[in-house]
């Protein structure tokens, strides 16, 4: 498992192989999509921040129904940061290690999608995405299980919605929604892949580039997802404002 103080030489490697992975499987895609619906509620914001950008599969997918917003992006990979550059030149990207510091400036909307569990100290980690929030902040991280496969990716802990609420509520911003969303599919998605966890990981974590069969797999379990229940399940959504 990676310690905070690798995860800029641990993701650099891994976004080698991750950007298959991030584009279908099931589960990012459907943060994704929730996260999105909950943004566009809002009056259309400014400026939006995603941290933990990653590959920017959010902001290309925000960019084409967030019409005027400003779109920005930071992750600890300088590497990932570097092609995202080139690859969404319309948008700015900045390098972050959301357990040292804080971009300066507040963004109308700030996002952070399964992050927060990989930082050292949540309180911290929390605080920092506060600091840049000028009216939203929208969060996922997991809260169910820790599994073999989370431990492999580099989670130190998973979370109950009253630690997150109150890690929210400390930094300054009120909580307006707060799902543990994912019973029963998403739950039991994740008890399936860790049956295994060597032959997941190298089917669909490790494999690069997906196949056909994987993609078409991919959307057959978010087609499941899609039937998931708001609460009772794994994967803990969160929007707070600004007081």
């Amino acid at each position: 498992m990676p310690q905070p103080e690798n995860l800029t030489a641990f993701y650099d490697a891994a976004w080698d192989k991750w950007n298959d992975m991030i584009r279908y499987s099931p589960a990012p895609r459907l943060r994704r999509t929730r996260i999105l619906s909950w943004v566009k509620e809002l009056a259309a914001p400014r400026t939006l921040l995603d941290v933990g950008c990653g590959n920017g599969e959010f902001l290309l997918q925000a960019s084409r129904e967030l019409q005027g917003t400003e779109l920005a992006g930071a992750d600890v990979s300088p590497a990932v940061i570097d092609a995202n550059r080139v690859q969404l030149p319309g948008m700015s990207f900045a390098t972050l290690d959301l357990n040292r510091e804080e971009l300066p400036g507040r963004y109308d909307v700030v996002t952070c999608m399964e992050v927060v569990e990989h930082c050292a100290d949540h309180r911290e980690a929390i605080a920092r995405l506060a600091a840049m929030t000028g009216q939203w902040l929208f969060v996922t991280v997991p809260c169910g299980p820790l599994f073999e496969i989370d431990r492999r990716v580099g989670h130190t802990r998973h979370f109950s919605p009253g630690e997150i609420r109150e890690a929210l509520e400390a930094a300054g911003l009120t909580v307006v929604r707060c799902q543990a969303w994912g019973f029963p599919f998403f739950n039991l998605y994740k008890h399936l892949i860790n049956l295994n966890p060597d032959r997941a990981c190298a089917a669909f974590l490790e494999s690069g580039s997906y196949s056909a069969a994987q993609k078409l797999l991919a959307s057959l379990v978010y087609a499941s997802f899609r039937l998931s229940l708001p609460f009772g399940g794994y994967q803990l959504l969160v929007a707070a404002q600004r007081r």
